[in-house]
């Protein structure tokens, strides 16, 4: 089993070097979404995450409901609603849902999660694990915009989806970026 996971993180390495990516910028922030660019495989939570390190990015975290829109309605509008993708959103190892990116917890920002009981969207701050235990493993601990509604829910961490990555410091790197607005697609 071991050697499946050195298989890909070697693949990841080799497609990470050199390679000449795109992104875009929305409201002010570098975005690579993976479905954009085609060398880019679909990837586990942790690889994505490994990934988004390794071109100087993050997976994507939302601070606020515009920003969410905003990327949201860019994927939708670029057709790009068929797939799921991976946020920093886990909660590996606590009961509470966290974007790893910034360290901030869903509820000190806003919550579009799925609801777990009756699949209509929580918005406001009621911790996650007081609608249903989970434990606090792998399982339906990652967080994936899920298609086609482009809706926060949880996954497998171990399930193979596309990513966004979003620059959260100031790099400098090689990117062509395509200026865009979200109602661009």
């Amino acid at each position: 089993m071991w050697h499946k996971y050195l298989l890909a993180f070697a693949t990841l390495f080799t497609l990470s070097q050199g390679q000449r990516i795109t992104t875009i910028q929305l409201d002010g922030i570098q975005y690579f979404i993976s479905r954009m660019n085609p060398y880019t495989p679909e990837l586990n939570w942790f690889m994505a995450h490994q990934y988004c390190r390794s071109i100087g990015l993050q997976l994507t975290s939302f601070e606020s409901r515009e920003k969410s829109d905003s990327i949201t309605q860019y994927l939708t509008n670029a057709g790009y609603n068929k797939y799921d993708f991976w946020t920093s959103g886990n909660r590996i190892g606590t009961d509470m849902f966290l974007w790893m990116s910034t360290g901030l917890p869903f509820n000190a920002t806003f919550n579009l999660m799925k609801s777990q009981e009756d699949n209509q969207p929580l918005l406001g701050t009621m911790p996650l694990g007081r609608k249903k235990r989970l434990d606090s493993g792998i399982s339906d601990a990652c967080v994936a915009l899920k298609s086609p509604d482009l809706i926060w829910d949880t996954e497998d961490c171990t399930s193979i989806k596309d990513f966004i990555c979003e620059q959260t410091r100031c790099y400098y790197y090689n990117y062509g970026s395509i200026p865009v607005s979200s109602s661009q697609g």
